[in-house]
């Protein structure tokens, strides 16, 4: 159990976009039961609530602990730099580093246990290649980090849950990564995820196919008959309650909705794509497998509305929340 229970740190984002923003939404939005704080640069979030003209003010921090105990008139803020002349909506790649080092602090904290969990705000993966390469996202960088390669990542909101087989990859690519080892390893932590961080005794999974209409039989493909089914059929030998392939064009219905625990779906798109037309302000990226909890809000950085202070924190706000439940599921 975490020595801070129900505390959550936040990292600061792309400090470009509006992470900066949407994290002091959250903070004079929250009620009282969401306990977190931020780490990023004081300075400049000083001058983003000025911008913002809220009454709000930093108070710098120098350990999770002291965040229990701020006046919810002050966001605590544990300090890290960045540079001096960040403005916001302008790409700065001068700051990956502290970018990294904000996630690195979060991941730290977690692991020694002194917080329920982190939430990453949105990042620019082509501003962080160019200080780590291959950068793929936050999802593989926090597993490398947790040296697991079980790592899942799962979007859910109140209505539904959906896991990709394959992440940040090329679409050209996803047939030929797609395997029966990597789908049944999938299925097999979804039902532990779903059983030890979400409470559902006895999931019901539900894997949509690759190829238009599930393959047709293998005239539209053949990874249905070769990949796709023999990894449900060897879960089905373990006792999990999984079916399919669905072809992925009307598995989201609503019946279905209601009917299964969660969707496994091939590639990043088919599955992201109908949970944010379900809910897009209150889905939220969760990464399943981890030693520690982390969420995120399921956007990206803005830097289109950086400066017009238009953003919402909903998503924010539903990953912290979503965050602290899974860490008491888990007992941290």
């Amino acid at each position: 159990m975490s020595k801070n229970k129900n505390l959550i740190a936040v990292t600061m984002g792309d400090p470009s976009g509006i992470s900066t923003e949407i994290t002091i939404k959250a903070w004079i939005k929250k009620n009282t039961n969401l306990k977190f704080f931020l780490i990023h640069d004081p300075v400049y979030v000083s001058r983003v609530i000025k911008k913002m003209k809220v009454g709000l003010k930093v108070q710098i921090i120098n350990n999770p602990s002291e965040a229990l105990s701020v006046n919810k008139k002050y966001l605590p803020v544990i300090p890290i730099k960045i540079d001096a002349k960040t403005q916001l909506g302008e790409r700065n790649y001068s700051n990956a580093g502290a970018i990294l080092q904000s996630i690195d602090m979060a991941i730290d904290f977690a692991k020694q246990k002194v917080i329920s969990g982190i939430v990453t705000n949105p990042i620019n993966k082509e501003v962080i290649a160019k200080k780590l390469m291959r950068f793929k996202g936050h999802t593989e960088y926090l597993a490398k980090k947790d040296k697991k390669s079980n790592e899942l990542m799962f979007l859910l909101n109140k209505k539904m849950k959906v896991i990709p087989v394959t992440t940040h990859i090329a679409l050209k690519d996803v047939a030929k990564k797609i395997n029966k080892k990597n789908i049944t390893k999938s299925i097999l932590n979804v039902d532990q995820t779903l059983k030890k961080d979400f409470g559902v005794r006895k999931p019901k999974i539900a894997v949509s196919g690759l190829n238009p209409h599930s393959g047709d039989g293998g005239i539209l493909g053949k990874e249905e008959i070769l990949k796709i089914i023999p990894a449900i059929n060897e879960c089905k030998k373990k006792g999990i309650n999984v079916s399919g392939p669905y072809p992925a064009d009307s598995l989201f219905r609503n019946s279905n909705i209601k009917k299964f625990d969660s969707f496994i779906c091939m590639y990043h798109d088919q599955a992201l794509i109908p949970i944010k037309v379900v809910d897009f302000d209150n889905t939220v990226n969760y990464t399943a497998g981890l030693s520690f909890v982390r969420t995120s809000p399921d956007h990206g950085t803005g830097l289109d509305i950086a400066k017009k202070f238009v953003a919402s924190c909903d998503s924010l706000l539903t990953a912290i929340g979503m965050a602290l439940n899974i860490a008491k599921n888990r007992g941290l």
